[in-house]
């Protein structure tokens, strides 16, 4: 009797990478860590042709299309997540800063240190402590914070390594003349259409196993949903739709990103104007392109994908301790008492801080028209109640009281992704 050797349920890599040009597909370099959830299908239309032919039965099947959908679902890190905002807002809405620091180690650097020294002091003459990335994308990477000013009248200056970082001591070896930088910023707003981008999916064909690996071109991406919730991960579940689908030779060579993943409680979050402290219980942010994809001339596929109107919901989840949300949906504003045609608005901010304080990620809606916040259920446990939270962001407000906003969504990052996305 045959021995069978199933294939394995986690062998599995998703990979992406952006196109230059809609029609030339490029290997996958960012392969985020996947969770349940995240699929790649290929989705086809057939047709069943019936002929007067003097029979009862179906006289030819025809396939009249065809069209790939995928969803990512996991927790994007800080770098990678960049790739995936700008696609999901669009071309060139990427507004970069370089970091104010970068220079060079002036010396090698053995683990466990308590200092280092560098070329420059630009960045480095102010007060308290900055984040600093040593020989960033190396294999000896280390995110640190040192305390300011740096000392020394001249070059090399000195910096110290700050007692909340390790106790004061650098984790590994650094060489001389290793890059020393500070963050880079990101903020990126919608724009009015999107990049392409190439999604390559391996099916049990890493370790040598006898799997198979597709390439789709030509991706657009359709809905991204960030959410998150008290004490876990802040988790993204990103839908896109492809035109063409191959087969590759073999696999990809995947690559993960090591910084960590975003965390609920790394935070602060504003609502209307104010700081919710620790009542915010969780949040979602849901926004969709409206992919136009039936764009389908005489060949198999779409001939291509384009952004339709953009939708920004939002939904949250407070620990009730005020009516004024209630007000807002029902009664048009904070203080209001009777029944209202004007829809209250207000604001959303959610800023999402690492421990090294390098890496941020902050989602920012200036205006949210509210759309639903119910009166709670009464509980006879005597606990407290959550008040949920749902809304919309709107550009101009109704009737027409105030400009119009420069954005719908606009998200912000810090890392050190040292370039536009």
């Amino acid at each position: 009797m045959a021995t069978l050797t199933p294939f394995k349920g986690n062998n599995f890599y998703i990979g992406f990478a952006e196109q230059s040009s809609p029609d030339t597909p490029v290997a996958p370099s960012i392969f985020p860590r996947w969770k349940n959830g995240t699929k790649v299908s290929i989705e086809p239309a057939f047709e069943e042709v019936e002929e007067g032919d003097g029979s009862r039965r179906t006289t030819l099947l025809i396939k009249n299309g065809q069209k790939v959908k995928i969803k990512f679902m996991g927790s994007l890190r800080p770098n990678e997540r960049g790739n995936f905002e700008k696609w999901a807002q669009g071309v060139g809405s990427d507004n970069y800063t370089a970091p104010t620091v970068a220079t060079t180690l002036a010396g090698a650097t053995l683990a466990n240190a308590t200092s280092v020294t560098v070329h420059s002091n630009t960045g480095l003459t102010g007060s308290g402590t900055i984040a600093l990335v040593l020989e960033p994308g190396t294999a000896t990477e280390e995110i640190a914070i040192f305390t300011i000013p740096a000392t020394g009248g001249s070059d090399p200056f000195t910096l110290a390594v700050d007692s909340s970082y390790n106790g004061g001591h650098l984790k590994l070896a650094h060489a001389n003349s290793g890059v020393v930088k500070s963050k880079a910023s990101h903020v990126l707003t919608d724009q009015y259409e999107g990049n392409y981008v190439t999604v390559e999916a391996g099916f049990a064909n890493q370790f040598s196993a006898g799997g198979t690996a597709i390439r789709v071109k030509a991706c657009k991406v359709d809905k991204y949903t960030v959410s998150g919730e008290h004490g876990k991960l802040v988790m993204d579940d990103i839908e896109m739709t492809g035109i063409v689908s191959t087969v590759q030779g073999s696999p990809a060579t995947v690559t993960l990103e090591q910084h960590g993943p975003f965390i609920f409680y790394q935070g602060s979050y504003t609502v209307d104007g104010n700081s919710t402290a620790q009542a915010l219980r969780k949040f979602s942010i849901e926004r969709s392109n409206n992919l136009d994809d039936d764009t389908q001339g005489e060949g198999l596929n779409p001939t291509c994908l384009i952004f339709g109107k953009l939708d920004v919901k939002l939904k949250w989840s407070l620990i009730l301790t005020a009516f004024s949300a209630i007000y807002q949906t029902f009664y048009g504003s904070k203080t209001g008492t009777t029944d209202s045609t004007q829809v209250g608005l207000g604001s959303f901010n959610a800023l999402f801080t690492q421990p090294d304080t390098l890496n941020t990620l902050a989602y920012n809606v200036l205006t949210v028209g509210y759309t639903n916040s119910p009166f709670p259920d009464p509980q006879e446990d005597g606990k407290h109640w959550d008040l949920d939270v749902e809304g919309t962001s709107v550009v101009v407000p109704p009737g027409g009281s105030g400009p119009n906003n420069a954005y719908k969504l606009q998200t912000t990052l810090t890392n050190t992704q040292y370039g536009a996305y």
